[in-house]
C-alpha cells in the first residue's frame, strides 16, 4: 500500500474509530514515515487557506504566489513546531520508561487532521483541538503501553515547555521596544546648537 493510501486510511480511522486504530496499529515504519505523515497532514490542513488566497486574488498571479508561499510557510512552521512538541513529549515519556521515538511521532502525527482540520471556524476549532489532544494522549498511551495519566502529563507538559520560553522571549522583545520608546534621544547636532545659543 502506498503512502497516500496509508495517509488516507489512517485519517479515516481517526475520524470514524480512533480506538480501533490504537488497538490494532502495530506498524514499524520508522520515524521518517511519521515525519512525512505530519508534513502532509499540515499541508492538508492549510489547503483551505491556499484556496482562499487563490480565489481572493484570481486576477493577480503575483498575489496568488505570495499567498501560496505564506500558506506553505505556515504549514512548515506548524510542522516544525509539531516535531519539537513531539520530541519534548518523548523526553517526558522517556522518563516514564517509554521507548521508541517513532511511536511518539505516530501518536502526534495521526490526529493532526482531526485536531486542526477546521482551524478557521471559531469554537469548533477549540472543541476539535481538545478532542485531538485527547486522541494524542490515547495514542501515546496505546503505542507506548503506558497509563493514560503519564501520557497526559507528557502531552500537556510538552506545549508548556515551548510556550513558556517563547512567551518570555516575546515579552522581552516587546519590553525592549516599549522601554526604548521613552524620551526621544537628543541628536548630537541639536546639543551643539543648544550650546551655541
Amino acid at each position: 500500500m502506498g503512502f497516500a493510501q496509508q495517509w488516507k486510511g489512517v485519517n479515516g480511522y481517526m475520524i470514524r474509530s480512533p480506538g480501533e486504530l490504537f488497538e490494532k496499529y502495530n506498524e514499524t515504519n520508522g520515524i521518517g514515515y511519521s515525519i512525512a505523515f505530519m508534513l502532509v497532514s499540515y499541508l492538508a490542513v492549510m489547503l483551505p487557506l491556499g484556496v482562499l488566497f487563490v480565489l481572493a486574488n484570481i486576477t493577480e498571479p503575483s498575489q496568488i504566489a505570495v499567498g501560496l508561499a505564506i500558506t506553505l510557510g505556515l504549514a512548515v512552521l506548524y510542522w516544525v513546531l509539531g516535531l519539537v512538541e513531539a520530541s519534548l513529549a518523548h523526553v517526558v515519556l522517556y522518563l516514564f520508561g517509554a521507548r521508541g521515538l517513532a511511536k511518539t511521532f505516530d501518536a502526534y502525527a495521526f490526529p493532526i487532521v482531526v485536531r486542526n482540520g477546521l482551524w478557521w471556524i471559531p469554537l469548533v476549532n477549540l472543541l476539535l483541538g481538545f478532542y485531538g489532544l485527547y486522541l494524542q494522549i490515547k495514542g501515546l498511551a496505546a503505542f507506548h503501553d503506558i497509563s493514560t495519566g503519564k501520557a497526559a502529563i507528557a502531552a500537556i507538559l510538552a506545549p508548556l515547555l515551548i510556550f513558556v520560553p517563547a512567551t518570555v522571549v516575546i515579552a522581552a522583545v516587546i519590553a525592549a521596544f516599549v522601554l526604548d520608546m521613552g524620551e526621544p534621544a537628543t541628536q548630537p547636532a541639536m546639543l551643539a546648537l543648544e550650546l551655541v545659543v
